[in-house]
Formats: C-alpha cells, structure tokens, sequence
C-alpha cells in the first residue's frame, strides 16, 4: 500500500485537537465526533462540510482517524500516532482484521468471529494476526467467560471487568484468597463502629428456698453471735478481692445504639477504608472499584454476618473475624481449617458468638450444642 505524503500544518494541528479532546474524555479513543464537535474545536462554525472533508480525508489516509457512521451521520475517532504509522503498511487483508478488532475496543473478539466476519481462510486470518501481534497494534487476552477461546483487543486498550473479570480475577483465574481476605476486613471495620461494648451484670439463677427457712434463720442468729463475741483485733484484714468478684459477676455484651444516633459505615466508607488499608496489595487495592466492595458486601449479608441499617451497614450481633493480616501457620484440613491446638481444637476456640458467651448470659456452656457434641465424640 503506498505511503501517502507527509501530513500537512492544518491536518496536524486538528489531529493534536481531536486526539487531546478524546483523552480527555470518559470514552478515550473511542470517543466519535461528528461535524458539529469539530467545528466547535476549531472555534469556527461557519465552516462548512466542504471545507472540512479533505482535511479529514487526509487525516484517514494517514490512520489517524476513522471514518464511520452513527444514527445516520458521519463521525470519525482518532487512533494513536505510532498505530497509524503501521496501519499504514498493513495489507487490504490485514487492515480489515485490524479494523474488527477496533470495533470490538475494549471487549475484545473471538478469533473465531474474526474468521466469521470477514470471510477470509483461516491459515490467512492466523498469519495476519501474527504479524498484527509482531507490530504491537494488537494482543490476546484471556476471557474469564470463555478461557479457552482466543480473544484479541488492540494492544494499548485495557480489557473491560466484562472479560477480565474484575480485580477479584488474576490472569484469569478467581482469587479466592483475596475475596476471603477482603471480607474480613470489611467485618473488622464495620464491627469496630457497630455496637456499644459494655459490662452487664449477670443474670443470676434462681434458687428454690422452699424448706430451707429454719436453717437460713438458724445461721442468721449463729452470725450475728459470732459477731457480738469476735474481737476487733483478731478480725481478718478486709479481702482485696472483691474487685476480681464484682467483674466474675459482669458479663461483657453488644449494645445497640440508640436510634438516629449513630452514622453505620456506607458501601463508600468501607472502599476506602479497604483501600487504604496496608493489608491488600496496593497495586490490587488500587484496582478495588466501590461496585465491588458493594458485591462483597452483599455476599457478607446473604451470610448473615452484616445487617444494613439505615444508609449503611453494621455487624450482626456476636460475629467473629480474623485479625487482619492474620497468618495461620497450622496444616489446613479439607473444609480449610487447621489442626490447631487444645484451645481451638474445643469449640470455644473457634466460636462465632464468643463475645457473648458467660454464665447467665444468653450464650452459656450449660446450653452450648457445639460442646455438648465435642465432648460426645470424646475430644
């Protein structure tokens, strides 16, 4: 394909234009103009469509920008100056692969669509792409939704989270790691700012008196002679314990707070927490969307662990969570659980409702289900 003359002043100049307005933009380079927006770049409306075609017809001799059509009327976008240099070179063949995969953007196309469309054979199509990919205009990315397809996109787009997935995907594979670790750390914040932690006394079992009433009154009486007849000197220094007492009578439970006077934390509140957080990657903490903080988030309230109130969300009363960064060095079983040792071997070692367990409180021994069963399977 011949090589057409250098690009002239005027061409150049409106390129610069075009090329800066669309990387501006939301779209980037996918960005159209149509006749009405070149005009206002120019700051000159009084031109007229005559005037600007051979400008722009000069520009697309170049590759520099494409011609197409949208609702009806002209528009072109803009390519970047190094793609245009070698679109320039490329066959008739080539140049019309080169131009699906540009229309696929950051989608990306199936080599079997690219052999579909335009009807060239398939040793052709294989030997073009090869020499797309040696020139850089183009690469092949992997497709979370068909992994074994091969998907090209032009080489200086990045992939939508439509084909890669998202930033819970590494090369195409899901992290799950990375996900676990996400959720953690979302119920260690949300739970720091949910409840009121404070001491309750216990609630003391009641005790049958019937028939205890003469011994009762008998020590009452023997009390108070022993304490008519006992010497100051020789009584017991008073006992320092009765601190240590007092806090075996409180329990320490969840409070909620009082209505309209509290802010949960939102779905934005928490993406920024988690991304600021030393815990994730940066360069992956970096990539966390809030769309994908919120999808996590809803899997925490499908599993119970978060509740929303209001315009944001809080922690179920009682639920647990590793420290953040917390390594467990112990062998995993297979439903992901270590061998541990004799504390979180027992159920109290790895209870959800920890917090809220003590005699008289609503979670005790005397009713656990899950030390019953321990002990049953003689642990």
């Amino acid at each position: 394909m011949a090589i057409p003359a250098k690009l002239s002043d005027e061409c150049d100049a409106l390129y610069t234009q075009l090329l800066t307005a669309a990387t501006n933009s939301e779209e980037g380079l996918k960005k159209v103009f149509f006749q009405n927006d070149i005009q206002q770049l120019l700051n000159d409306t009084s031109k007229s469509a005559t005037n600007l075609l051979p400008v722009l017809q000069e520009l697309q001799n170049h590759g520099l920008i494409r011609a197409s059509r949208l609702q009806g009327a002209m528009c072109w976008s803009t390519r970047p100056r190094g793609a245009a240099e070698h679109i320039q070179k490329l066959s008739t063949n080539e140049r019309a692969l080169y131009e699906y995969v540009e229309d696929a953007h950051t989608k990306g196309i199936w080599m079997k669509d690219l052999k579909r469309r335009s009807g060239i054979e398939e040793g052709k199509v294989q030997k073009a792409m090869a020499k797309l990919e040696g020139a850089r205009l183009v690469k092949v990315i992997r497709n979370v939704r068909a992994p074994a397809q091969k998907t090209y996109m032009l080489f200086h787009l990045v992939p939508s989270d439509d084909v890669t997935g998202g930033s819970f995907f590494d090369a195409g594979d899901l992290d799950e790691s990375l996900i676990e670790e996400v959720a953690n750390l979302i119920v260690f914040h949300v739970r720091m700012s949910s409840w009121v932690e404070q001491k309750v006394p216990r609630s003391k079992p009641q005790h049958s008196t019937e028939g205890k009433g003469d011994a009762v009154a008998g020590a009452e009486s023997d009390a108070k002679k022993r304490k008519r007849t006992a010497d100051i000197e020789d009584s017991a220094p008073p006992r320092k314990q009765r601190s240590r007492r007092e806090d075996r009578d409180m329990i320490m439970t969840q409070l909620a707070w009082p209505a309209n006077t509290h802010e949960y934390p939102s779905a934005s509140n928490i993406h920024d927490f988690v991304t600021t957080s030393d815990v994730i990657r940066a360069s992956k903490a970096q990539q966390l969307s809030v769309a994908e903080i919120q999808g996590v988030i809803d899997i925490l309230v499908w599993d119970d662990k978060l509740e929303r109130v209001g315009s944001g969300y809080r922690t179920v009363r009682g639920v647990s969570f590793r420290p953040p960064g917390f390594v467990d060095e112990d062998e995993e079983d297979e439903d992901g659980e270590g061998e541990g040792n004799g504390l979180t071997q027992a159920p109290c070692g790895r209870c959800p409702v920890f917090d809220l367990c003590g005699q008289g409180g609503p979670v005790n021994a005397g009713n656990c289900e899950y030390f019953t069963e321990w002990l049953r399977h003689g642990a």
